[in-house]
């Protein structure tokens, strides 16, 4: 037991001065990242090195037994050196390429380092410093058995302390909206810092005066000048080519939770499937991603999701041009949702301070009774409208999320599962049930929407209002014989090709476009058909005119916690690990790999950071 705790006594001394290099080295990083503008801010950056800290002290206790074998005890030094190499490497590829290091660039460094920019002269540089880095944690390994005296328990309560502090500062900071706090997070490699929206909201309700959601930084209508430091949306301000003869074009986006390309039909959605007679149909588009969050942002924001993080730390200066252009030309913008947006920043995100009178969202119910609310409320709004005045409303129903909920005069298709998650105790169970339980859900929505739409036609409105129909990700039922069911656990069709339809009053009707288009497309498509839009879409969104489409394209992807590239059929994910596969089958790998292609897709990921 001696011999044990001596070398723990040992290890603590090893881990505390040999943070001192990566210490500096995220403090380097930073602060040169962001540059503190108030106390809370530099104490909060003064934090963030004891979360890399506390994960370094498991990693390197974890290898304390190795002490016992004479010959092994400087294999203790491995977690170190890895943490050093990663942070300089990290620093180095974020200064150029504005993004971090992932298993994905580590391949392509791997097989194709003269395609990213690489010479012989930096991988020599590369090994000499991976030489010193070595040398210098000998050296700390050595000198940490002579610093007996090291005082190890009281420093390390300390950075445990400063740790807890930092992130109760980033719990407060996001969910009132703290620039100076939430900042740092886009610049730091694998960074996630503790949140609690739940917690804060009941916080706030109890006590108003003291959690205040700041709402100081709002940007001027379109302005970029407010920009934070590094992430520059859009470019330069938008132009748009003003017509006064022209009537203003009112915009309905609807948008459906988990709605996956092939359930869009006459027997699931038939009135959604009439609709789409007299709309244009994108047969071969994609989400952002294959979650909610990415969905959504790519879709509001025109962005790939890359850019999610930066936008989220100045919501409402960052708020989506797609939205404040509209405002500015004089629209009411309203929300009517099933789920919650205040999350993840959402609603300051898409809708800037938005009036609560305009952000619809039922607390009460389940989320059939939640839709609804929100198509009633709706349906009220659009026989009250002023016709004067256009309108931007953005619809989203979420009764066809897991576990799937519709009134009982929907269950058209039959057996629907008894269990309704059973397939996450028998990952190969029979699809059907819960695909039958899925379309009666969305054969449900696709009532709402016949609804909200025939409001239209009887007041009129239909005639000058512009519709999307689409949805944020896909559902997977197993299709891919791998037990992966729901979605945010691959990027093959299922998850993350949707429905897309446009229709413009005026315009042909019954169009079908089988090139490939992406979410990214739709609001700069909007900002140019119904606002006249003439900037460049480079300045503003990493998209596409949807009416004028390149041949071939890629699109970017992300979950929760994996990017992914897509490139010409292929699926390139990223995260802790890399896959690569066929967009139709995760099955199937590819036989070569498009690292040029894959790199030219990559570099958008930087395009709006300075």
């Amino acid at each position: 037991m001696n011999l044990f705790l001596t070398h723990l006594r040992f290890a603590t001394r090893y881990i505390l001065i040999s943070f001192v290099t990566t210490f500096t080295l995220l403090t380097v990083f930073i602060y040169s990242a962001y540059q503190p503008d108030s106390t809370s801010s530099f104490i909060y950056g003064l934090s963030i090195p004891s979360y890399y800290y506390l994960v370094y002290l498991v990693l390197t206790l974890m290898l304390t037994p190795l002490l016992y074998f004479k010959r092994a005890a400087l294999l203790i030094i491995i977690p170190k050196v890895m943490l050093d190499l990663f942070l300089l490497a990290d620093i180095l590829v974020f200064n150029v390429y504005r993004f971090h290091i992932d298993m994905l660039f580590i391949e392509m460094t791997l097989f194709d380092f003269q395609g990213i920019g690489l010479s012989w002269g930096m991988v020599l540089l590369a090994m000499v410093v991976c030489i010193g880095v070595v040398s210098l944690q000998l050296a700390f390994f050595s000198k940490a058995k002579q610093l007996i005296a090291l005082k190890t328990k009281s420093i390390n309560i300390s950075i445990i302390a400063m740790f807890l502090l930092g992130q109760g500062m980033h719990i407060w900071g996001n969910f009132t909206k703290q620039e100076s706090i939430l900042a740092y997070t886009p610049y730091l490699p694998y960074y996630a810092p503790t949140t609690s929206t739940g917690n804060m909201a009941k916080l706030q309700k109890r006590y108003p005066e003291f959690v205040v959601v700041n709402k100081s930084s709002n940007a001027p209508i379109i302005d970029n000048q407010t920009s934070s430091q590094r992430f520059n949306y859009p470019i330069k301000p938008l132009v748009f080519n003003e017509v006064n003869n022209k009537a203003s074009l009112n915009v309905l986006l609807f948008v459906v939770e988990s709605w996956r390309a092939d359930m869009l039909n006459s027997d699931i959605t038939p009135y959604i499937a009439e609709f789409a007679k007299k709309s244009h149909q994108f047969e071969n588009h994609y989400s952002g991603g294959n979650a909610t969050v990415p969905g959504l942002f790519s879709l509001m924001y025109g962005l790939n999701p890359s850019y999610l993080a930066s936008a989220q730390s100045a919501p409402f200066k960052h708020q989506t041009m797609l939205t404040k252009s509209f405002a500015q030309h004089g629209y009411d913008i309203s929300s009517y949702s099933g789920s919650n947006l205040n999350r993840f920043a959402m609603k300051a995100m898409f809708f800037g301070d938005i009036s609560e009178s305009l952000y619809v969202y039922p607390q009460q119910g389940n989320s059939s009774k939640k839709d609804q609310a929100v198509a009633t409320k709706v349906i009220n709004d659009l026989k009250l409208a002023d016709h004067d005045k256009p309108w931007f409303k953005f619809v989203f129903l979420t009764s066809s999320h897991h576990d799937y909920d519709y009134p009982e005069q929907h269950r058209k298709f039959v057996p629907t599962p008894k269990v309704t998650a059973e397939f996450l105790v028998n990952k190969h169970i029979n699809a059907q049930p819960f695909l039958n339980d899925y379309q009666n859900s969305l054969h449900y929505i696709d009532s709402l929407f016949e609804q909200i739409h025939q409001t239209l036609v009887n007041t009129g409105q239909d005639k000058n209002t512009v519709i999307i129909v689409t949805s944020d990700h896909g559902e997977e039922f197993n299709d891919n014989k791998k037990g992966f069911w729901g979605h945010g656990s691959n990027f093959t069709k299922a998850q993350t090709t949707v429905p897309l339809l446009m229709y413009i009053p005026g315009q042909k009707e019954g169009v079908k476009e089988m090139n490939r288009t992406a979410h990214v497309d739709v609001a700069p498509t909007l900002l140019k058909y119904v606002l006249n839009n003439t900037s460049p879409l480079s300045h503003f969104s990493s998209g596409f005119d949807l009416f004028d489409l390149p041949e071939k394209r890629g699109v970017a992807m992300s979950s929760y916690i994996d990017k992914a590239y897509l490139v010409d059929n292929t699926i390139y994910s990223s995260g802790l690990l890399t896959n690569k596969y066929h967009i139709d089958d995760l099955n199937k790998k590819p036989d070569t790999i498009n690292y040029q292609q894959l790199q030219i897709l990559r570099q958008q990921d930087s395009h709006f950071l300075q």
